[in-house]
């Protein structure tokens, strides 16, 4: 059985270059890590090249590339199919999916389309979230379900989960190829619009040192499912504005061990 991956997050960085991520990931310690895919700001002509030799340097294993963002049309558009073929390229195992589609059955034969172009190499998985047009894990499995692919999935982010008030679902299940761990603040829970997003993108903290479920950790870090440590913090972008040195307070604070006793 491959070795669940313990990765750090894109987003544990966003201010830094597609090609500097698994730099920082590795000096931190990890062996893993998430990868910005953004044609529109930082994705180049050079971007994949510069991104193969980052990898090729260290080591690191791309957990995902994203985000892909489902709308407006019946099939994937460009931006789809370049995410996805980079993926595919940096040898991804998930690329991440959020729909921001107005249009239900437009939206699931336009995932099932990336979900086609994906093959067997690579999963499409769907972030549900406040933040998102499918909103809570019970939306994501009917429209997961609807769209009747083997190469589709769910990823859940538990601050997501929390906010969406489901229980975390049996991880044994091969529709949740990987999890996006944090720790939060129960208030998030109550929050809409706007004020969840700034939360999710600014509030969350490391395992262990906010209010979420400690079970629901537990039993993350216990599973043979990779997990991608989604810390993003305003505290630590404040406290560490060199990546470098939050990429390594992240990787000391979150370690799986700790979590799995």
């Amino acid at each position: 059985m491959t070795k669940p991956l313990w990765a750090m997050a894109a987003g544990c960085v966003p201010e830094s270059l597609p090609w500097d991520i698994p730099r920082i990931a590795h000096s931190a310690g990890f062996l893993s890590s998430g990868m910005w895919v953004d044609p529109g700001t930082t994705w180049d002509s050079d971007a994949l090249r510069k991104t193969k030799l980052s990898l090729s340097d260290t080591g690191i294993e791309l957990v995902d590339v994203e985000v892909a963002r489902l709308n407006k049309t019946e099939l994937a558009d460009d931006t789809h199919k370049l995410i996805i073929e980079v993926g595919l390229e940096l040898g991804a195992r998930n690329v991440l999916v959020i729909s921001k589609h107005e249009d239900y059955l437009s939206s699931v034969s336009q995932f099932r389309d990336m979900c086609e172009m994906a093959g067997e190499e690579i999963r499409i998985c769907l972030e549900f979230g406040e933040f998102t047009n499918i909103k809570s894990l019970k939306e994501a499995q009917k429209f997961i379900e609807t769209v009747d692919h083997p190469a589709a999935g769910i990823l859940i982010d538990l601050m997501h989960l929390n906010r969406s008030g489901d229980d975390l679902p049996d991880l044994n299940n091969p529709i949740f190829p990987y999890v996006q761990g944090c720790d939060f603040w129960q208030s998030s829970a109550n929050m809409t619009g706007l004020s969840y997003t700034e939360a999710a993108l600014d509030s969350r903290c490391c395992l262990g040192e906010g209010e979420a479920r400690t079970e629901d950790i537990t039993k993350v870090c216990r599973s043979d499912k990779d997990v991608s440590l989604e810390i993003r913090s305003k505290s630590l972008r404040k406290r560490f504005p060199d990546p470098y040195l939050r990429a390594e307070t992240i990787f000391n604070s979150c370690n799986r061990s700790d979590f799995s006793a």
